[in-house]
């Protein structure tokens, strides 16, 4: 009798510390110390059990309860995207557990979604605070020489330029720089020059008077495809003096008509000439070089219309001449099931590593001059915008991917996250930026905001 109730004791301990493990990848906040529960649990059963009933035993009914305990909070909490899949990736993050960090705003912006407090979690010793708010969705950014950030704002056909004048860390006033654009997306500056990509153009603006007006406007290159699909046009500027344009795809999964379609192109700024870079590329809506400029980077968003799980998202080093699989491959040189074939995948390039499926990876870039400890320097930062089409929301955060001596590490790290809360999401970050004040900004097309991070300094 008494070795049943021991037993009896011992499964129910591992239950609930499953139970409660499995819990916490459902809250979007939590503190450090919540770890304490489950490990307390499930350490007391497994120590119970194994001196009952022995080691085998012991394991057979660890697995068991764990499965159980997955299945109970699907039935009890069905919105909340409990699943292996999301514990597993707790597990590849050694168990790393992040914490609350505040949304530090002013008095001005405690209002519509920043109303009440908000809060993310981060999984380093960081401040977060709200650096402006945007009137519409801002998308890309670009800081130039003087600390001066500008952003686009596609839905207004516009280019808004930010200061901070009184250095303290919150922009004043937006200033519209530039009006009356097609969709203006991606952007870099250069010698005095914002280098912006519209959907069909990519254009040059000055402002030659020093106004924070532009005075003049020069097409660099037209023509760019137009004619539906993704719209976006992202921009990376090469220490070779060229441009790079990633130009999406105009269906979903497709033999495409038009050549340009799914490629990034190299353009010489001031010829404007053209030529496709690399190809297969279905939609490279992130695009940063290395930092030592030999090496271009791209996010990759996969098709749709495969489940959940496929095809994964992608990073890719863009090299010259290279096909990156799209349509007829994904990952790491997998056939589509529609239109792929593994003679044809064999002529591909492989990604370097593979993200979650629907995580809709956007703007990346490298953290070389970062106010920061030596691995998150040595990182490349990947914007997750989020699900649109997944039976459980995935993405909503801002990732890390540590890189070192040239290396790209095959797996990222959660850098911040809580945009996603109960299932729903009230932000849904597109792309980091380093400033010249060695912050991290990043751009929030939900929340209409541009948040600045900092890491805190020891004294």
């Amino acid at each position: 009798m008494k070795k049943k109730l021991l037993l009896a004791l011992g499964s129910l301990l591992l239950l609930s510390g499953w139970f409660s493990a499995f819990f916490l990848t459902s809250l979007s906040q939590y503190s450090n110390l919540y770890i304490l529960a489950p490990t307390l649990l499930l350490g007391a059963g497994m120590g119970l059990m194994h001196k009952t009933v022995g080691a085998k035993l012991t394991a057979l009914t660890l697995a068991f309860t764990a499965l159980a305990a997955i299945l109970t909070m699907n039935q009890l909490f069905p919105n909340h995207g409990v699943s292996i899949s999301a514990f597993k990736q707790r597990m590849r993050d050694g168990g790393q557990m992040g914490h609350s960090v505040p949304i530090i705003t002013q008095d001005s912006d405690r209002n519509g979604i920043f109303a009440s407090e908000r809060s993310l979690e981060a999984f380093a010793d960081v401040e977060v605070h709200l650096f402006a708010r945007l009137p519409g969705p801002v998308r890309m950014m670009s800081f130039d020489s003087t600390g001066n950030l500008y952003v686009t704002i596609p839905q207004l056909g516009a280019v808004y330029q930010l200061k901070d004048v009184d250095h303290d860390g919150y922009a004043e006033q937006p200033v519209l720089f530039h009006v009356g654009m097609d969709r203006p997306h991606g952007l870099v500056w250069k010698n005095r020059k914002l280098y912006v990509a519209e959907t069909s153009q990519l254009l040059e603006l000055q402002d030659t008077d020093e106004d924070n007006q532009v005075d003049q406007v020069r097409i660099i290159l037209d023509g760019l495809p137009d004619d539906g699909g993704h719209w976006t046009r992202s921009l990376a500027l090469g220490k070779d003096g060229f441009l790079y344009l990633s130009i999406g795809s105009r269906c979903n999964a497709c033999e495409e008509d038009d050549p340009m379609r799914a490629t990034v192109l190299k353009v010489d700024p001031v010829t404007g000439k053209s030529s496709i870079f690399a190809r297969g590329l279905r939609n490279s809506v992130g695009l940063s070089f290395s930092p030592d400029g030999k090496n271009l980077w791209g996010s990759d968003n996969g098709r749709d219309q495969l489940g959940d799980d496929l095809p994964p998202d992608e990073i890719n080093q863009i090299s010259a001449g290279n096909n990156y699989g799209w349509p007829n491959c994904y990952g790491k040189q997998i056939p589509d099931p529609q239109l792929g074939s593994s003679n044809i995948c064999q002529k591909t390039v492989a990604s370097i590593v593979d993200l979650p499926a629907h995580s809709a990876p956007l703007g990346i870039t490298f953290g070389e001059h970062l106010n920061a400890p030596e691995e998150y320097r040595n990182s490349l930062y990947v914007a997750f915008h989020g699900s649109w089409n997944r039976s459980m929301p995935t993405g909503y955060k801002l990732i890390r991917i540590p890189y070192k001596n040239h290396q790209m590490s095959t797996a990222g790290k959660d850098f911040l996250r809580g945009w996603l809360v109960n299932g729903k999401a009230w932000g849904r970050p597109v792309a980091p930026v380093v400033g010249l004040d060695g912050n991290l900004y990043v751009s929030d097309d939900r929340a209409e905001a541009i948040y600045r991070i900092s890491w805190k300094q020891k004294e």
